[in-house]
């Protein structure tokens, strides 16, 4: 059975306008990726491009890496929440909302250690995860001692190369 939808018209650019309704039922917003396929029978389907799980997977990873390799704990966020980490204290901030400052800091794709953090920490280091055009989330450390200008660098690091792996198109 065929659903029937919205119907709109290409303009002479060769663009359609997705109705606001489905932005809104589907989280559709300005400057997310869509993706476009041709079907074999010539349907064009048109799907949003979610990173999400692999922004988990490929974050998990770098965070086993950085907590064993530095002895501290390493979560993996969105631009959200703290979505998946590695070490001793991961329990105390997966799951929990950035806050509104350090979502900016992320976004504008700026690093930093700070102080005085709650979750049972000192201090954070904290690195952007972006590609070439898009931010992801953030990588970082969490610890009693403030971390080093290395340990910065490190994040840094990290975040580029996960970026560059979730980096589509």
């Amino acid at each position: 059975m065929r659903t029937t939808g919205i119907v709109r018209r290409l303009d002479e650019l060769g663009r359609i306008v997705i109705p606001r309704e489905y932005r809104r039922l589907y989280s559709i917003n300005i400057g997310d990726p869509l993706e476009i396929v041709a079907m074999e029978n010539g349907d064009i389907v048109i799907s949003k491009v979610s990173t999400e799980s692999d922004l988990v997977a490929l974050g998990r990873s770098a965070c086993e890496s950085l907590a064993s390799e530095f002895g501290l704990t390493a979560a993996v966020s969105n631009l959200k929440e703290y979505t998946t980490g590695a070490g001793g204290g991961k329990s105390a901030v997966i799951g929990k909302e950035l806050t509104i400052d350090l979502s900016k800091q992320i976004k504008d794709r700026r690093s930093g250690i700070c102080s005085g953090i709650s979750y049972g920490f000192s201090y954070m280091a904290y690195a952007p995860i972006f590609g070439t055009s898009d931010v992801f989330g953030g990588i970082f450390l969490f610890g009693g001692v403030q971390p080093d200008e290395s340990k910065l660098a490190s994040l840094k690091i990290a975040g580029k190369l996960i970026g560059d792996s979730l980096q589509k198109f």
